[in-house]
């Protein structure tokens, strides 16, 4: 009988310990594989705040060259507006001016202010080159082409010769409405170049 009942208890604690073993192996790998996603989560912690040290001393180097283009970049915003006040302002649909001024006068003084705007819009273009993007630079000569034909058509052209009067305002509504679109669009680009700064900036 005592026999038995040791086979029995044998088998018992046999099997016990059987699964008591696995339970262990099983609570150790958890523990190393808690163990792994720490040390990953440390080591991407680790990685991160690397990045931000590398972008920080980046930006840190290139603020004063960020500083110096939004200035570059606010000068062009005032000439290249301007410019297309100036253009749009040659032959305007509807025409505000002093009665005591001869024809001659207000187109004087009107392409002096075109003449004016251009020329401090070239300056800037051109001696602030470097530190600008070249897509904008672009943009600019683009509109520099569209405002010189409308300035010559003003300047050349009368609205009273025969049989011209009716293309004289279409080529002149044409050219106000391709300066303001391009105009509008030079501003974008340069709304995009300093919103991209500023994201690198504030990171």
């Amino acid at each position: 009988m005592t026999f038995v009942i040791g086979l029995t208890l044998g088998g018992f604690f046999s099997k016990y310990f059987a699964k008591k073993g696995e339970n262990l192996a099983t609570k150790e790998d958890i523990t190393e594989i808690t163990s792994k996603i720490e040390t990953v989560k440390h080591e991407y912690a680790s990685q991160l705040e690397s990045v931000k040290a590398e972008l920080s001393a980046k930006l840190t180097t290139y603020g004063f060259r960020y500083e110096k283009e939004y200035e570059v970049l606010s000068e062009l915003t005032a000439v290249l507006v301007e410019l297309r006040d100036a253009s749009t302002s040659l032959r305007p649909v509807f025409d505000f001016h002093d009665p005591n001024m001869t024809k001659d006068e207000i187109k004087q003084e009107r392409l002096k202010r075109f003449f004016d705007s251009r020329k401090n819009l070239y300056l800037i273009r051109e001696r602030k080159r470097p530190f600008y993007p070249d897509d904008i630079y672009q943009a600019i000569l683009s509109i520099e082409n569209i405002a010189h034909k409308e300035s010559i058509g003003y300047q050349y052209k009368d609205p009273f010769e025969k049989g011209s009067f009716l293309a004289y305002w279409e080529e002149a509504e044409k050219n106000q409405k391709e300066i303001t679109a391009s105009v509008e669009n030079a501003l974008m680009k340069v709304r995009d170049r300093v919103t991209t700064w500023e994201v690198l900036y504030n990171y």
